[in-house]
């Protein structure tokens, strides 16, 4: 096939980059252009399947590639793969006489400028096929001539524009259908222990779930979907396997084979059991001693050395189920119900010797299970972080309708808020309730920790020192011991309250509890709460819940998991991982491994919190996706159709998964001009790599000359463009071929 170098005067300026096409979700750091030398001056000097670029032939370096046509009704045709190809190169420059009479020498390349008399403010400009504004030139300029140091990419969202959207939804399983009720709080977690900054990984949602006939006490049924779809990965339906379906789960590397376990209740929910990252049993207990209930496990390396191990309450078991010790009469962590139980103890090590130790309400106990210090006020739900003491962190624990904060090395009460000082509130009726597991964050942006923590009826906020920062009713009879989790959606410090009740998922303002978002929702309520990650690896946040139908009266009933994002791609980013109940960003790396030694949270800045997740560095880290090396196949067009390809390129600084749109147009859209179609990526695009995608004109009219545009990220909105990712630059999305034509051959 011939190929017709049909650039404009752009390409000729442009850096040398060599965009790799490989159908799979794992970049390499490099591609070999393997067909690439011959010397040429046109396209038809070059084998079939090959263009002439800078006087060389450039082609693929993938054999078996083909592509599908877009959305012009056109059919599947072999044209060779695009792929690989080279998109030229700026010719280095010290002096003007080097270049071309239509170029410029400027800093340290030869370039053409395209006349803008609007190119007075720099890179914000509109600048169009991968150009950016060079004021001093008054014009458009190649991207690869701008100067260092490179603009920053930063999208920051508006405040207050809270849009979330259901992005999908988890029920009718094919795999045991009749388990669709869920009432645990789902985890996040990396199966395949890839994940990183510069590895492209959809994470996994893993949840117990169980029948309405069994009820949630027993016969549950672990399954782990895809974050990004919510289609099934696998589901343990063996009888022999069955979890405790209201018990919660801790996900980590235990035996530091890069992939990690699954660890839960035991059916009977006395004992744990764990699973390999694809769904296969492992090992369980069988202590009947465990008392594990509507409690969870947490991951930890206890003793800081070798494998982590598991906390089940106020006992550790080691990454092969053996029991190490148990404390089965003592405190651990737990706020339920008499002759019920649900265990929620924290490992952390609060004396720096590298070792851990095991928080619970009122019993602190070493990495072996000594006894450091009891006080005998009452267990109780538990949090670490620190509440202005220099450096040393305190205990908040929620027991029997009561908060209190401890000193970590005494166990001395720092305050308490009691019943009757928390029962006078309006909400609370007739009382509080016995209350969940504390959530600790900003929530006003003071820099100061609040507590967060929801009650029967009631959803309070405490400041730092036990005040009542704010209150706002709820509805929780049936457990009110859920819990919440923060997430700061918007990055202006004040983080967001995520709480959901029997009948309806809500998001509160952090400052005053203003209700930013309410959905119908509904869940009988055990212990349960939504988590907030990048589930589907986007590059934002996500809210995943837990439904099910059990609640009698809830005006509208659900099953199974639901996650929702935000319409207009505003909240920032944030780890793809939320491993356990009891949650904390340094207890687990966002591959699923397990530190040997935990960093400390509340002496790290911006993690002084406890149950929220946070952003990594570059919190409004944005793409900036545009288009270029614009080109097209006119070989056989009469019968063929044209093969029009572009790079798309992500010139900012964060990932974007596949599926960007890339809209193809027939004239310019900005004037009225005629939707082609449209094509998708189909690879990742970390922050300077490109991937080319070609579209099939199927009837392009005979010996007609037409400029087609290519809108990036456009989704078919033409002069703006509509599409799914908020960037740094949206004005650069647009590229444009002018004098497209098909002339038969003779």
């Amino acid at each position: 096939m011939r190929w017709k170098n049909h650039f404009f005067s752009l390409v000729g300026g442009l850096q040398t980059a060599l965009l790799c096409l490989v159908l799979t979700f794992a970049l390499t750091a490099g591609c070999s252009d393997a067909t690439s030398g011959a010397s040429c001056q046109t396209s038809d000097d070059c084998p079939d399947g090959q263009i002439c670029l800078d006087g060389k032939c450039h082609g693929s370096s993938d054999e078996d590639g083909g592509w599908t046509d877009g959305q012009d009704g056109g059919h599947t045709t072999d044209h060779g793969d695009l792929g690989s190809w080279d998109a030229g190169g700026l010719t280095p420059c010290e002096r003007p006489q080097e270049c071309d009479q239509d170029e410029v020498c400027f800093n340290g390349f030869c370039v053409r400028v395209t006349g803008d008399p609007n190119c007075i403010t720099g890179d914000d400009d509109t600048c169009e096929n991968d150009t950016y504004c060079e004021p001093q030139l008054d014009g458009c300029v190649p991207w690869e001539a701008h100067p260092d140091p490179q603009p920053g990419c930063e999208y920051i969202p508006p405040e207050g524009d809270f849009t979330p959207h259901e992005e999908w939804v988890w029920q009718n399983p094919v795999d045991a259908p009749e388990w669709d009720e869920v009432m645990m709080t789902p985890v996040v977690i990396d199966l395949t222990g890839q994940a990183s900054p510069e590895n492209y990984v959809i994470p996994a949602v893993v949840f117990n779930s169980f029948r309405t006939d069994d009820g949630y006490s027993r016969n549950g049924v672990l399954r782990a979907v895809n974050g990004k779809t919510g289609e099934p990965i696998w589901s343990v339906t063996d009888e022999a396997y069955r979890t405790h379906p209201v018990s919660n789960i801790a996900a980590g590397d235990l035996d530091g084979d890069g992939t990690p376990e699954i660890v839960t209740g035991k059916d009977g929910g006395r004992d744990i059991i764990c699973f390999n990252a694809d769904g296969s049993f492992r090992w369980s207990t069988n202590t009947d001693a465990l008392a594990v209930g509507w409690g969870g496990p947490a991951i930890a390396n206890v003793d800081g050395e070798g494998n982590p191990e598991i906390v089940m309450g106020a006992a550790v078991i080691d990454s092969e189920g053996n029991v190490l010790w148990n404390k089965n009469d003592g405190s651990r962590g737990d706020n339920y119900r008499r002759h019920a139980s649900a265990p929620f103890s924290v490992p952390v090590d609060l004396d720096d010797d590298d070792k851990m130790e095991i928080v619970t309400g009122d019993t602190l106990y070493s990495y072996n299970g000594d006894v450091i210090w009891d006080t005998g006020y009452g267990d109780g739900f538990v949090a670490v972080a620190e509440f202005g003491t220099g450096g040393q962190p305190e205990i908040v624990v929620v027991s029997r309708g009561t908060v209190r904060v401890q000193a970590s090395t005494t166990g001395e009460i720092i305050w308490l808020k009691n019943e009757q000082d928390l029962n006078q509130l309006s909400e609370c009726e007739p009382n509080c309730g016995l209350l969940g597991p504390p959530t600790v964050a900003d929530f006003d942006g003071d820099g100061k920790p609040e507590i967060g923590v929801a009650g029967a009826d009631v959803y309070i906020v405490l400041d730092t020192w036990g005040d009542i920062l704010w209150a706002v009713p709820t509805r929780d009879a049936s457990s009110n011991i859920t819990g919440s989790a923060v997430f700061d959606f918007e990055g202006d410090h004040r983080a967001e309250v995520v709480y959901a009740d029997e009948v309806s998922l809500k998001v509160f303002k952090g400052s005053d509890g203003t209700v930013l978002y309410e959905q119908p929702h509904s869940s009988l309520t055990a212990c349960e709460y939504p988590v907030i990650a990048d589930v589907d690896s986007d590059g934002n946040a996500e809210i995943v819940i837990a439904q099910n139908d059990l609640m009698s009266d809830a005006p509208e009933k659900f099953k199974g998991i639901r996650v929702f994002g935000d319409t207009e791609d505003n909240w920032v980013t944030t780890r793809r991982t939320w491993n356990q109940h009891a949650y904390f960003v340094t207890n687990v790396n966002e591959n699923g491994s397990i530190p040997i030694v935990q960093e400390k949270n509340w002496l790290v800045d911006g993690l002084n919190n406890f149950r929220q997740n946070v952003q990594p560095l570059g919190i409004f880290n944005a793409p900036d996706l545009t288009v270029r090396g614009l080109g097209y196949s006119a070989g056989g067009c009469s019968t063929e159709g044209i093969v029009i390809f572009a790079a798309v390129e992500n010139r900012g600084a964060q990932m974007v998964p596949p599926g960007v749109a890339v809209s193809f147009y027939l004239e310019d859209p900005r004037a009225g001009g005629t939707l082609l179609g449209v094509e998708q990526t189909t690879l990742p695009l970390m922050p300077g790599q490109a991937q080319v995608v070609a579209f099939l004109w199927a009837a392009p009219p005979a010996l007609e000359p037409h400029d087609i545009f290519i809108v990036v990220d456009d989704e078919a909105g033409g002069a703006s463009p509509a599409g799914q990712h908020s960037e740094c630059r949206e004005g650069n999305n647009l590229g444009y071929l002018p004098d497209v034509e098909c002339k038969p051959e003779t």
